[in-house]
C-alpha cells in the first residue's frame, strides 16, 4: 500500500482573509499507483479520477431523481411548482385530487423530497465540475 496526500487551501467560513490548509490521507494500492503515475503526474491523476468518478456517482443520482419526478408531473399533468400553486389556489382542484387520489398529499411529500434532491445533486455537481 502506498499513501498519498491530498492537501488544499480553503478560506475559513467564519474570517475569509484566514485560510487554512486540510490534509487528507488516502491510502492506495500500489498497483494503481504504478498505473496513474503513467498517466502523468500522481496527483493530478488521482484528483481527476476521483472527479470523474463523482461526476458519475452524482449524474446517476441526478437522473433518479428527474425519473421520480416525471412519475408525478405525468400523473399530476403539471410541475411541482404549479401543482403547489394550484392547490393553494384552487379549492375545487383540491376537492378533486381528494375524491380522486386519496394520499396524494403523500405524492406532494415524495415529489417535494426528489425536487430538494435533485437541487442538492446538481449543486454537488456544479461544485465539483468547478476548476
Amino acid at each position: 500500500m502506498s499513501r498519498f496526500h491530498v492537501s488544499r487551501l480553503h478560506a475559513s467560513r467564519f474570517t475569509p482573509h484566514v485560510s487554512q490548509t486540510i490534509m487528507t490521507t488516502l491510502t492506495l494500492n500500489q498497483k494503481y499507483v504504478d498505473i496513474l503515475k503513467l498517466f502523468g503526474n500522481l496527483e493530478e491523476t488521482v484528483e481527476i479520477a476521483i472527479q470523474t468518478y463523482l461526476v458519475e456517482q452524482i449524474n446517476e443520482r441526478i437522473e433518479t431523481a428527474r425519473r421520480e419526478i416525471l412519475v408525478f408531473e405525468k400523473k399530476y399533468g403539471m410541475t411541482y411548482e404549479a401543482f403547489r400553486a394550484r392547490i393553494g389556489d384552487d379549492d375545487a382542484f383540491v376537492e378533486q385530487l381528494w375524491d380522486a387520489d386519496p394520499i396524494w398529499e403523500d405524492d406532494l411529500m415524495v415529489w417535494e423530497y426528489y425536487g430538494k434532491v435533485l437541487t442538492d445533486w446538481t449543486r454537488r455537481l456544479k461544485n465539483v465540475s468547478k476548476n
